[in-house]
């Protein structure tokens, strides 16, 4: 799968799931539902009428086990009718559309994305992971804008974070250990500076994306962080956790924003 997640990292999520809404609330005043229709920019809604299917990919390094459990379990969570295709790959995807399914959610090494059957459109991983953890930083934070946000690495996710933040028009930090990488991010955004200083960065900032899999030196994090954190492995102590709101789970965030956008695709379309 394209985040090469292991067994380990996932391994409780489909037990846990409760405990995220929990976190959400408790940091974001929202749960997973309603953290996934937000970013998704849609009105809060009732998925029980819809179907997810979740297909195992074989392909390049194969499935991750626990995977398919977990994006199904994630999908039930929000109100969604979930199940697991009995059989992988092509085979799979047609035994989900052969039982109607309106969300089928799959991944293989490069891409973990999910296909709205009646839109024919689909939601990727990367995209609906940045604006999971960017909503999910301003519902903690009482909204952004008033300070400048430092957002940790100038990938794939990062850079759609500094894109999501930019269009809100917030100041930014981007940090990345690769300045060029992060300049050339930076060159069409607005209020958006660069550093490589990563330690400074995060010692002189609050407001935290983090997007880097990279360890964070928690010593620098301020008191009263806020720090919304997708990558793994898990880089927050619990020393840290007394003194910062943390975000974060493995996959169940972008799952859910994935899930919520593919059925707005379908909610728009009028089907």
């Amino acid at each position: 799968m394209m985040t090469r997640l292991t067994s380990d990292m996932i391994k409780d999520l489909p037990d846990s799931i409760t405990a995220i809404d929990r976190m959400l609330m408790r940091t974001c005043s929202m749960d997973l539902r309603h953290l996934a229709c937000r970013a998704a920019g849609m009105p809060i809604t009732d998925f029980s009428d819809y179907k997810a299917v979740s297909v195992p990919i074989t392909s390049g390094l194969g499935t991750i086990s626990g995977f398919s459990q977990s994006t199904a379990k994630t999908a039930s969570d929000m109100g969604l009718k979930s199940t697991i295709a009995s059989v992988p790959d092509v085979n799979g995807f047609a035994e989900a559309l052969n039982s109607n399914a309106d969300v089928i959610l799959m991944a293989d090494d490069e891409r973990f994305m999910s296909f709205g059957t009646a839109s024919g459109r689909y939601a990727d991983n990367s995209y609906c992971t940045a604006a999971g953890y960017v909503t999910a930083l301003e519902s903690a934070a009482g909204g952004l804008g008033s300070e400048e946000v430092l957002i940790l690495g100038a990938g794939k996710v990062g850079s759609i974070m500094a894109t999501l933040v930019a269009d809100a028009g917030c100041d930014i930090l981007l940090a990345d250990v690769d300045l060029f990488k992060a300049q050339k991010v930076a060159s069409s955004l607005e209020k958006t500076s660069v550093t490589s200083n990563i330690r400074d960065a995060i010692a002189s900032h609050r407001l935290i994306l983090n997007a880097s899999p990279a360890p964070i030196d928690n010593s620098l994090i301020t008191d009263g962080a806020v720090i919304s954190t997708p990558g793994v492995p898990y880089p927050i102590d619990k020393n840290t956790e007394d003194r910062a709101t943390v975000i974060f789970d493995p996959l169940a965030i972008g799952t859910a924003v994935m899930i919520a956008q593919c059925l707005s695709f379908s909610i728009e379309k009028g089907v």
